[in-house]
């Protein structure tokens, strides 16, 4: 039982890290002793207990987690870094990488789960899952990128996966008043007035979907100005990028059987926006791990 509370508590101090750097100076150390104290009591009763003493810590950190960081932000201390310059190049590759190959997986497992019968709704727990691979992916890339230490990844997952789930969200109502607007379309499915009415609504939803998570990304590298501006950069590099890559996967479709030529719309499009991402990432300087979460190395 003492080592399994030790691991808990370990778990526990690494959570804590999602929280500002000011509060972990404070009260991190404090919070671990504590909490592993709790524990530790709740062991001379019953495993149960120990159980329900963790399902409570858990349920109150996203509260306190939010409470803080709005507190921080004004205070005007949101996400305060030291920073380098990160090459371009390098930054625009693994932002492609991590990007196409998030897209990737997001088709080949949503695929899997619409097989199994695991994705009925579009509003699941899986779709939500779906939608932030792509975006953590890139983030994580770009960090590697910038060289940011390793516990500053958890932050970076943090704010990607907030900006990929609230994307997802905000396309829903979108996507309804598309399947709508296209059921009133006479016209059959490969012909023109049918496709270009549909990636109008591929577009409306991807501007959303990329109006969020750039914010996402953002913050995970920047300050509240830089969510405004890549919140921006998001949504027009989503754009371009569903455009190009359904105009690449026309042309090649057309000329080459393909199964599902899908794959080619999305990793086309992954590919650009990743590396317009990693474009603007590069060309500022960019944060690296501060004094709690580790000292990356350029």
């Amino acid at each position: 039982m003492i080592a399994s509370i030790q691991g808990v508590s370990k778990i526990y101090g690494m959570l804590l890290r999602l929280f500002p750097r000011d509060f972990q100076k404070e009260f991190r150390e404090e919070m671990v002793d504590v909490f592993t104290a709790n524990l530790e009591e709740a062991a001379k009763t019953s495993t149960t207990l120990v159980v329900r003493v963790c399902i409570f810590e858990l349920i109150d950190l996203p509260v306190n987690l939010i409470v803080e960081h709005f507190s921080n932000l004004r205070k005007g201390n949101f996400m305060k870094t030291l920073s380098y310059e990160v090459g371009r190049s390098r930054a625009v590759l693994m932002g492609a990488l991590g990007m196409g190959v998030g897209w990737v997986l997001n088709n080949l497992f949503g695929e899997y789960f619409s097989y199994h019968g695991l994705r009925e709704l579009p509003f699941t727990l899986v779709g939500l899952i779906l939608f932030t691979i792509p975006v953590i992916l890139c983030g994580l890339m770009l960090g590697i990128a910038s060289g940011v230490g390793r516990r500053a990844f958890l932050q970076i997952v943090l704010w990607t996966a907030a900006g990929g789930i609230l994307g997802h969200l905000a396309s829903l109502p979108i996507r309804m008043v598309n399947q709508r607007i296209l059921n009133t379309i006479t016209a059959y499915p490969g012909s023109w007035k049918y496709d270009s009415t549909y990636m109008l609504c591929l577009v409306a939803v991807m501007c959303a979907y990329g109006l969020f998570y750039g914010a996402g990304l953002g913050l995970a590298f920047g300050s509240w100005k830089a969510c405004i501006k890549f919140a921006l950069i998001g949504m027009v590099a989503n754009a371009v990028g569903i455009l190009v890559g359904y105009f690449i996967c026309t042309g090649v479709s057309s000329k080459i059987y393909l199964s599902d030529p899908s794959y080619i719309t999305w990793s086309v499009m992954g590919v650009l926006v990743g590396g317009i991402l990693g474009w603007f990432v590069g060309n500022k300087k960019q944060p690296i791990a501060d004094e709690v979460m580790q000292t990356g190395s350029a």
